[in-house]
């Protein structure tokens, strides 16, 4: 039975090359994600080294700086400036005399993978804080309604292609109360894609009290932790999220909401 089902099946298949065979460098896919080391430092001092699309860097180091405390506003950056290397890019950060003592109490030490948002912090303590709210005011506190979070989800897809954006990376945008999209960045990684999309807000001294992000991915607890940060009041996220971002958003005072099997849940 064995040796008529594989005659019947060597009858069937088409005949390919042998699995030794080089193939030639002309029938090879080219890949279509950008994938780069980006190494960040702040007036020469190195942070990190992080694996992202090497575009919208400028946005990726300021969002990255001040979405893990290592700055404490765009208004403290004096310029920026980007160096290409044979195996990478360098983006300097040139901030102010008088935020340097910030980098001895907080600095990465280790390279991080581009889906990784806290490997090379040196503390549990350091990876869990959060920054939280001086004051609550629920009452001024503007959320978007479902039919807008939906409608902004429909609309993606179609805004992200009128933009050129590559399709496989993922994606942060910024929407307001009426589904306009306001501002997007994309990257390979999620963490990386929502930096670059703080980065962009930031630089622009877009206020981001009557809007809401919406990021393609699942929700972690470090994309609460790096929105909070900057003061995101709302955050959308296209996959369920995990139990610790739930309680860090619940801690933080973000509102979230996240889509679980196409449904849109809000869970803090």
């Amino acid at each position: 039975m064995y040796n008529i089902a594989m005659k019947h099946l060597s009858e069937t298949l088409p005949i390919t090359a042998p699995y030794d065979s080089e193939p030639s460098e002309q029938n090879l896919h080219q890949a279509q994600l950008s994938e780069a080391a980006i190494a960040i430092s702040i007036n020469g001092i190195s942070q990190a080294v992080m694996m992202a699309s090497p575009k919208h860097l400028k946005d990726f180091a300021l969002g990255f700086s001040l979405s893990e405390g290592l700055i404490g506003s765009s208004n403290d950056v004096l310029d920026i400036v980007v160096h290409s290397h044979a195996c990478g890019w360098q983006v300097d950060l040139q901030v102010l005399a008088r935020v340097q003592h910030q980098l001895k109490q907080r600095r990465r030490t280790m390279a991080g993978p581009s889906g990784c948002g806290l490997c090379g912090l040196d503390s549990i303590e350091a990876a869990m804080s959060l920054s939280l709210p001086q004051e609550k005011t629920p009452k001024a506190l503007k959320l978007p309604s479902e039919q807008v979070i939906i409608q902004a989800r429909d609309a993606l897809p179609a805004l992200l292609k009128k933009s050129g954006a590559t399709r496989g990376n993922h994606c942060a945008a910024f929407f307001d109360l009426s589904a306009k999209m306001i501002a997007f960045r994309e990257d390979v990684g999620r963490h990386s894609a929502l930096d670059k999309l703080l980065g962009c807000l930031s630089d622009k001294k877009q206020t981001t009290a009557d809007g809401f992000a919406l990021i393609t991915s699942r929700c972690s607890h470090d994309l609460i932790a790096k929105a909070a940060r900057l003061s995101l009041t709302t955050l959308v996220t296209l996959a369920q999220p995990t139990d610790l971002a739930v309680s860090s958003a619940r801690k933080t005072g973000l509102t979230l909401f996240c889509f679980q099997h196409g449904q849109l849940k809000r869970y803090a």
